[in-house]
């Protein structure tokens, strides 16, 4: 056998018993033989590399099945570290996490400006915050980065971000330029996706609601990307045919009818040409607290968006039959006024059997859950093999 042959053939060995360690939290080395077919003399070999590496741990003894009791193995929670940071349109947030997805540290800022250098000097400093937990660098695998707008995963390119007007960036190089650590990147509802899908989720669609509108869509548990990453630009599906006109130039975009900025002005009947992100973040809480006090306009205007994302959500569920919808961003605030809305227009509008089973939630992960799943991107890499890499 080649070098390199007998090099891939080994990382997807370790990968393997890694991957069967995450999975069973505990478990001998006779039982990964048994489980994956591999030799003992393999399987001590690569755990011995593992414990080594500090990624895994002798635990407590198992069961004896004849002999003496076995020693579990389990993963060691600070073996590793990975980041993650989520560039919206509103907040850039960031948080690190350890082997077993557990939050160390987590931050979110304000953006500051839309330009590409303001974003980079402000994921330094959250960076730089997280890591000022006495954490070991060493052990810090990568970062993980989910960016609004339409992303080239593979070559790590920003290709369009309609709200910040950038085409084709080079958004990894200039990460791991500045900070010395490997970056993989992707859209930013994906990787909120991704956080969801660790939970053991297969067949779903992510929505993520706020100034944009963007869909995840995770199919027999694989991520869909479409020809040129773009699948998921659900806020540019046509509702109304001569609707209101969209950021992205058409009209009658769902977008233009149910993100958080659109409905505030409607509400408002305009809002000021000079206002701030929190003051528009301030005035859709003062909307959603007068929609709850029972006030006529407010009702309406979350009603409104309720059904006509209702329509689109049935368009969604028409056309994949997912298991389940799981809202993330600014609506999940709203859950209470919007769930049954929205629950009630896709009832109404799929047909029976796609709708049966249906399930409409919000994500367990509130505002984190673009950070945590950029970070999980980077903790995949350590349970996915993939050739080539």
């Amino acid at each position: 056998m080649q070098a390199g042959s007998f090099q891939l053939m080994k990382k997807m060995n370790q990968q393997i018993i890694f991957k069967l360690i995450h999975d069973r939290q505990a478990i001998s080395r006779a039982e990964i033989a048994e489980i994956s077919g591999l030799s003992p003399a393999t399987v001590t070999n690569i755990t011995r590399e593992l414990l080594q590496m500090g990624l895994i741990r002798e635990s407590r003894e198992g069961e004896s099945r004849g002999g003496r009791k076995p020693v579990l193995l389990e993963l060691n929670p600070v073996g590793a570290y990975f980041m993650g940071l989520e560039w919206g349109i509103a907040e850039i947030r960031g948080a690190l996490i350890n082997l077993n997805r557990e939050v160390i540290a987590y931050e979110k800022v304000d953006v500051e400006s839309c330009h590409f250098d303001s974003f980079l000097q402000q994921s330094t400093e959250i960076v730089d915050n997280l890591l000022n937990n006495s954490i070991d660098r060493s052990r810090i695998y990568g970062l993980g980065l989910g960016v609004h707008g339409m992303v080239d995963p593979v070559r790590g390119y920003s290709l369009y971000a309609p709200h910040f007007k950038w085409r084709d960036i080079p958004v990894r190089k200039e990460l791991e330029e500045r900070l010395k650590i490997p970056v993989l990147i992707d859209n930013d509802v994906r990787v909120m996706a991704l956080a969801e899908k660790w939970n053991g989720r297969n067949d779903f669609v992510l929505i993520n609601t706020g100034p944009g509108i963007g869909a995840a869509i995770v199919l027999a548990g694989e991520l869909y990307y479409g020809r040129d990453y773009s699948a998921g630009e659900f806020g540019h599906m046509t509702i109304i045919k001569d609707g209101p006109l969209c950021s992205c130039g058409n009209t009658g975009c769902l977008e233009a009818l149910v993100s958080t900025d659109n409905l505030l002005h409607r509400y408002r009947h305009g809002l000021k040409e000079q206002i701030s992100r929190q003051e528009l973040d301030e005035e859709w809480m003062k909307l959603l607290d007068k929609a709850r006090e029972g006030e006529e306009g407010a009702r309406r205007i979350i009603g409104e968006a309720g059904e006509y994302l209702g329509m689109g959500l049935s368009n969604l569920v028409n056309l994949l039959n997912p298991d389940e919808i799981i809202l993330a961003g600014y609506y999940t605030a709203a859950a209470d006024l919007l769930l049954p809305v929205l629950r009630e227009e896709v009832e109404k509008r799929v047909l029976t059997i796609p709708g049966r089973e249906l399930v409409i939630k919000v994500t367990e992960f509130g505002d984190q859950v673009g950070a945590i799943g950029a970070a999980t991107m980077v903790l995949q890499q350590l349970f996915n093999f993939q050739e080539g890499e």
